[in-house]
């Protein structure tokens, strides 16, 4: 059979829908992905995958229906809508000239089972061995890390995140100078320190002290980074999901979103914020939030710096 899977969105999101995608592989099908800029690193590298086609989404409706009428996607036995927005769906049906399975579906439903890669397979209608994130390191990305990282044990931190193609959600971020205590107890008990991100963090995770790579590395490299550090430590964002693919222990802060709907249990050691309205996070911008950070300045400094100690080999 002949699938075509839209994940355009997001790169941790998109992670987390590897194993549905692999599942469809496994079975034998032709799997084709309609990806967007943000997610077309983890759908380029996934083995087995027949093509896959790039969008211009997010952008103008009008350059939308443009790409759409020049890239119609036809022929397909079946299109899986691997997200929530009605909109997309009927784009979708549009862009593909067929009925659609969609999270969007009120027949179908989103969120129905946590973590969302379990939902994934759900709406794909696949049995998936596994929920733990695809994404395959070549061993020349592993050079430019090694090469970075030489030969001392480090952490990596990954203070940014929360910035993607659609939107820019600063309330999943942990206060940086809150982080630069982190890097100093770190560096203290003997490890270096690197901070992940892409190059829009660069500027504004540089406080928190360490080697700063953000912007400097692939999302494959990143990966490699992260897959041989002793520790992993950030937000809830890309970085936190490409440790849970390389099994890299976890330490990974929470406030809007919730951790069981995002990582399988036992794949990460979570910390979540204590104010009353946490998590929040429904699929979309918060909804209702004020914006003023509460829920992740209530995680303190001295609980983040035990859960660590615990987690790091002295």
């Amino acid at each position: 059979m002949r699938i075509l899977v839209i994940k355009t969105h997001a790169f941790g999101d998109s992670l987390m829908a590897t194993p549905a995608v692999a599942g469809l592989i496994a079975e034998g099908h032709s799997v084709s992905v309609l990806a967007g800029p943000s997610s077309f690193p983890v759908w380029s590298r996934l083995p087995g995958v027949s093509m896959v086609v790039q969008s211009p989404a997010p952008c103008s409706a009008v350059k939308l229906m443009v790409w759409s009428v020049r890239h119609m996607q036809r022929g397909y036995d079946r299109v899986i809508h691997l997200g929530s927005s009605p909109a997309v769906l009927r784009w979708l049906r549009f862009l593909t000239g067929t009925q659609v399975t969609s999270g969007g579906d009120g027949s179908t439903g989103f969120g129905i089972a946590k973590p969302a890669a379990s939902d994934y397979c759900r709406i794909a209608g696949v049995e998936c061995s596994s929920i733990k994130p695809v994404f395959p390191i070549t061993r020349a990305e592993f050079t430019v890390a090694e090469r970075f990282a030489g030969d001392g044990k480090y952490v990596v931190l990954a203070p940014g995140g929360a910035r993607n193609a659609r939107e820019y959600v600063p309330w999943k971020r942990w206060p940086v100078d809150r982080w630069a205590e982190v890097s100093r107890y770190i560096q203290s008990m003997g490890y270096n320190v690197f901070l992940a991100g892409g190059k829009q963090d660069r500027k504004e995770i540089s406080p928190a002290g360490g080697v700063n790579l953000a912007g400097q590395l692939s999302w494959g490299e990143t990966a490699a980074l992260i897959a041989k550090a002793a520790l992993f430590a950030g937000n809830d964002s890309g970085p936190a999901h490409l440790a849970v693919s390389s099994d890299t222990p976890a330490l990974v802060l929470f406030g809007p979103t919730d951790p069981d709907s995002l990582y399988r249990r036992g794949s990460i050691v979570s910390l979540c914020g204590t104010v009353s309205c946490s998590p929040c996070y429904s699929n979309s911008v918060f909804p209702g939030c004020t914006g003023d950070g509460d829920c992740m300045t209530s995680i303190d400094t001295e609980r983040v710096l035990y859960t660590l100690d615990g987690m790091l080999v002295k």
